[in-house]
């Protein structure tokens, strides 16, 4: 599913900069205060701006399960819905477009498998509760109104494995915040001088976690939790102080 979803995204960017290719002509500059109602205008990306944005995610969850006598491997593939916010403030020179953006979402993924050990059967549950990244944006400014960027930096999140045995019952819930990294890119588009609209690809590494487990295995070991995560998302944005420039 997250491959038709970036290569959805790849074939909007290529029709784009074909439509870039064909219509593209540099405009003079605008004229001054209160002129701009029936002259082109080009969006100035500098400055404050915020927005809201959601999407699909998809992790990948490879669990080694280990004790003094027993070891086990698990790959566990989720999916999930994401919803959000996110805040940045760019500046720009010319095309080049650069600055900083924060986001932080709430994550639906919720995923139960099932572990076969020697001694009990045990259910297992990954949850992803809800993530966030702080990161850096280089962009470049293509035809009049497009946005063509790149992404990366930390990414946070809050991670849930629960396990339960069949019989004796136990039970143990493990919570984590980890921290990792993230990397993407993606193309904005703004529908006039305030509002802009976006599609965004991205990956993250969750790195490698452990957890101390005791429902079922003897005697109690571990398990190292590794996870990465692709996300594709799909955002609106206010900007705060917009203003116009003619490109070059």
């Amino acid at each position: 599913m997250i491959g038709r979803f970036i290569l959805a995204l790849a074939s909007v960017i290529a029709l784009t900069a074909a439509a870039s290719a064909a219509d593209m002509y540099v405009a003079p500059a605008p004229p001054g205060p209160g002129g701009y109602k029936d002259a082109p205008w080009f969006p100035s990306w500098a400055g404050f701006y915020a927005g809201i944005q959601g999407g699909w995610s998809q992790i990948d969850d490879k669990q080694h399960l280990s004790s003094p006598t027993f070891a086990l491997a698990i790959d566990n593939p989720a999916d999930g819905g994401v919803f959000g916010g996110h805040i940045g403030y760019n500046l720009q020179s010319g095309r080049v477009v650069y600055g900083v953006e924060a986001d932080f979402e709430g994550n639906t993924i919720d995923k139960s498998f099932v572990i076969g050990s020697p001694f009990v059967n045990t259910t297992g549950r990954e949850e992803l509760d809800w993530q966030g990244s702080v990161r850096a944006r280089l962009g470049y400014a293509i035809m009049d109104r497009a946005l063509l960027y790149a992404t990366g930096g930390w990414a946070y999140g809050q991670f849930a494995d629960k396990y339960d045995t069949a019989g004796p019952t136990f039970h143990q819930t493990v919570d984590s915040t980890r921290s990792g990294w993230t990397a993407g890119g993606g193309l904005e588009y703004a529908l006039n001088p305030k509002w802009s609209v976006r599609a965004e690809y991205r990956y993250t590494d969750w790195g490698t976690h452990t957890n101390d487990l005791n429902v079922f295995l003897a005697p109690p070991g571990v398990s190292k939790d590794e996870v990465t995560e692709q996300t594709v998302r799909f955002g609106v944005s206010y900007h705060v102080a917009p203003g116009y420039e003619p490109l070059k």
